[in-house]
């Protein structure tokens, strides 16, 4: 049995792709995994936190990239600062 790391979906996605990603990890149907969701959130109210804290840190499929590194490529390319060192005034 090989191990597959648990990413976000690219392919299955309404959102941020979380749902299919728990989907093709655990070999349920992804509509399943949404009805759990859903019934988190309406019993617990946590779901959304868990919902966003599993889009930051969890990898896209196919890459190394969170939705922490889209957010921080986000705020860098709307700074214009491309200077990696900003004590460095040249």
């Amino acid at each position: 049995m090989t191990s597959r790391p648990l990413t976000r979906s690219k392919t299955n996605r309404i959102f941020g792709g979380v749902a299919g990603g728990i989907a093709a990890y655990t070999g349920l149907d992804s509509g399943i995994v949404r009805i759990i969701t859903a019934v988190v959130v309406l019993v617990t109210g946590v779901g959304p936190i868990l919902y966003i804290l599993a889009w930051i840190l969890l990898p896209e499929e196919g890459s190394s990239t969170t939705g922490l590194d889209s957010i921080i490529a986000s705020f860098k390319s709307r700074s214009g600062n491309d200077n990696p060192n900003p004590t460095d005034l040249r």
